[in-house]
């Protein structure tokens, strides 16, 4: 894993736990949070945004998972960093 990859179960939990900030109806949902920085003399803030994809065929067609079936993938990335990647600490 890397330094910046969001590993807290708990990131992605605040953020899915709410209601959907945006959906296409066809299997996109965006949820948004907030991440905050503890028990520093300056705390740090990020903005959170996790994507869940579930659907029967992915966006590009390559995968089906068959009629009935859904394919389900999030991804989750920090907003206003560099390279929309979440500092450290977000990740201890």
């Amino acid at each position: 894993m890397w330094r910046h990859n969001i590993k807290k179960c708990q990131t992605l939990y605040a953020a899915l736990h709410g209601r959907v900030d945006r959906d296409d109806h066809h299997g996109h949902l965006e949820y948004d949070a907030v991440a905050f920085e503890t028990g520093v003399p300056r705390p740090g803030k990020v903005k959170v945004t996790v994507v869940a994809q579930y659907t029967r065929k992915t966006t590009d067609g390559h995968y089906d998972a068959g009629r009935g079936q859904k394919i389900g993938v999030i991804t989750a990335y920090c907003h206003n960093q560099p390279g929309n990647t979440c500092p450290a600490w977000a990740n201890l």
